[in-house]
């Protein structure tokens, strides 16, 4: 009846295989939870978060306004359009940052003085999609770092100031 609980990190999820493309929420989309007694039981009221990972049953979502991330089954997450709901300044510049680096999973890992850390971990990606990263984040952008991270995926270690 129970579950395994899902990985640690970003790192041991290369051991699952990859979530089916169901159409259902992705690593990057903006995301709300349409069922109230999951909202309740989260605690993130009617806020829009981002999907941080991305599992066969669950995904990861971080609500940056409560500064909280939570595993929730596929079913109660609901992706949304950019654009469509009011979403917190940091989980929309997650996603556009997901979108520009093809990101396969998110840590939010440190904080650094004015600046936080992020690793996102992508399949591989060019010079032309960091530079397209790094411009997303314009004055806040304090620096980029780039881990092969195997044959199987990079870790691209990205801060900036989110507050």
């Amino acid at each position: 009846m129970g579950r395994p609980p899902p990985p640690e990190s970003a790192d041991e999820a290369e051991l699952e295989p990859p979530a089916p493309d169901d159409g259902g929420p992705a690593v990057g989309d903006l995301a709300i939870l349409p069922v109230r007694r999951v909202r309740e039981a989260v605690g993130c009221g009617e806020r829009v978060g981002v999907v941080l990972e991305d599992r066969r049953n669950v995904v990861k979502v971080f609500f940056p306004d409560i500064d909280r991330a939570f595993w929730i089954d596929r079913g109660d997450v609901l992706s949304v359009a950019e654009g469509r709901l009011e979403a917190p300044a940091l989980a929309v510049r997650l996603h556009r940052l997901c979108r520009a680096l093809d990101a396969v999973a998110v840590e939010v890992y440190d904080r650094e003085e004015d600046a936080d850390v992020f690793h996102v971990f992508t399949r591989g990606t060019t010079l032309d999609r960091l530079l397209a990263a790094r411009e997303l984040l314009g004055p806040d952008f304090r620096r980029m770092g780039i881990d092969p991270g195997g044959v199987r995926r990079a870790r691209v270690t990205i801060v900036f100031k989110t507050a």
